[in-house]
């Protein structure tokens, strides 16, 4: 009964974020949509970041699930694994947009987002850890510890976006240009593959 309430809180909260952005939504909102007062939202939620930061998580879950299912239908270990993380990129650029989140807002949700988004990002490693395995298989790619390239590709691409948000002046998120970001990504995700494409041998 409790995990059905807990639901239904994190689709009204979900629809509010949507219509308002992060800053704009209030307790009272998330609880006139379930049928609740504010005070009894708190016998599920310690707060508005504890709310917020379930629903994103759950939208990423969704949204990964249905990235992976779109990179099966990709060809070629390259290709794969730049698709992959361009539209990962893509979608947290599309989250701070939609939530209208600013860089004191994230600030705040950072440590409850990391501890949660963790098992997110082990499937993520997974994930392209897996490319990479087919790419050896198909012959694409050398044999290499994909496991190891995988998780450090995937903190390669955390890092970028990263340090684009700490070395702006900018107070949004969304005022930053993701192409740059974007770009370099795929230069160094060039030069990892680079490193470990097999070459066509000459006669």
């Amino acid at each position: 009964m409790k995990d059905d309430k807990r639901e239904h809180i994190k689709k009204a909260a979900a629809e509010c974020l949507a219509r308002f952005g992060y800053e704009k939504t209030t307790l009272a909102d998330i609880a006139a949509r379930v049928g609740l007062n504010k005070a009894s939202l708190y016998y599920y939620y310690k707060n508005k970041e504890a709310i917020f930061t379930e629903v994103v998580i759950q939208e990423a879950r969704q949204f990964i699930d249905a990235l992976q299912a779109k990179i099966n239908t990709v060809s070629g270990c390259r290709q794969r694994i730049r698709t992959y993380l361009t539209e990962r990129l893509h979608y947290y650029q599309q989250v701070v947009n939609l939530h209208n989140l600013s860089f004191d807002t994230l600030n705040r949700v950072q440590p409850t987002f990391k501890a949660l988004y963790q098992s997110v990002l082990e499937r993520e490693i997974d994930f392209v850890g897996q490319i990479l395995e087919q790419g050896i298989q198909a012959g694409e790619i050398r044999d290499c510890h994909s496991g190891r390239l995988a998780r450090a590709i995937m903190t390669v691409a955390d890092a970028l976006k990263h340090a684009a948000c700490c070395q702006t002046d900018k107070p949004w998120p969304s005022e930053i240009d993701y192409s740059l970001i974007e770009s370099d990504l795929d230069y160094i995700v060039g030069l990892i593959m680079d490193g470990i494409e097999r070459r066509p041998t000459t006669p």
